[in-house]
């Protein structure tokens, strides 16, 4: 096709940061999920069956992201908005695009790569993070960017994040702001109730930047700020480290 479904510069990212294993296992839970997200989406028509659909696409906008397949991502993003503002007269046609764009995007990424074995990690002792995200495929990303310079606590929703915590506190928290039941605001002001966890680092992650942001997001008491899909690992790792205190 002389229009291709994947931006071929962000796909091979992943196989900087991760290798060929971490770009596979993503294509794979690509592959598994996003007929479920799909079918979730066109539920949404119903009113019963807003919430989950809106979740099914935000998370789909973000995994065609990390993929590459940026106008899968536009066509979830359109469903996403669609979906929140109630107005969903025109879904099955954004469904039948999601269908559409997605089997051009599989058409694409689906291939016969051999997968190298891991090589033994380093056993050194490492600084300990968490990350609070609810998409899978993002902590697959973030383990793969990170993994070899910290120990990574994850949690998928706000109450998981808040138990394990509170219990065993990291060094630095990575916050998606969309979670379930409890978004990364709420997340964040439990926390700053604890009293062993006011002053713990807690960076604000979002897929949805705009203009404010990151003010409103450090007004309502995060450290620091930043947007995803995550395109530069050094602004990653530099975050992490300007507000990780190490024990003396």
């Amino acid at each position: 096709m002389s229009d291709p479904a994947i931006e071929w510069e962000r796909f091979e990212r992943l196989k900087e940061w991760g290798g060929d294993g971490l770009a596979q296992q993503l294509v794979e839970m690509f592959e598994q999920q996003t007929p479920e997200r799909i079918r979730a989406i066109r539920h949404g028509s119903r009113p019963e069956g807003r919430e989950e659909a809106v979740r099914a696409a935000h998370s789909l906008r973000s995994t065609a992201l990390n993929l590459g397949a940026v106008r899968l991502a536009g066509h979830a993003e359109d469903a996403e908005k669609a979906l929140k503002s109630g107005e969903v007269s025109g879904l099955e046609a954004l469904v039948a695009a999601l269908e559409t764009e997605f089997a051009r995007a599989l058409l694409e990424l689906v291939g016969p790569p051999t997968v190298a074995g891991a090589s033994e990690k380093d056993r050194r002792v490492k600084p300990r993070i968490a990350v609070v995200e609810d998409n899978p495929d993002n902590r697959l990303l973030i383990q793969a960017l990170l993994g070899d310079r910290y120990e990574i606590s994850e949690y998928e929703n706000g109450k998981e994040a808040l138990a394990g915590i509170a219990g065993d506190p990291p060094e630095v928290v990575l916050l998606d702001i969309s979670l379930p039941e409890m978004d990364g605001t709420e997340v964040l002001a439990y926390l700053r109730q604890i009293p062993d966890l006011t002053e713990l680092p807690v960076v604000a992650l979002t897929a949805h930047a705009m203009a404010g942001d990151r003010e409103r997001f450090i007004g309502l008491g995060f450290d620091d700020y930043l947007t995803k899909p995550i395109v530069d690992e050094d602004a990653l790792i530099e975050a992490i480290e300007r507000w990780r205190k190490p024990a003396s």
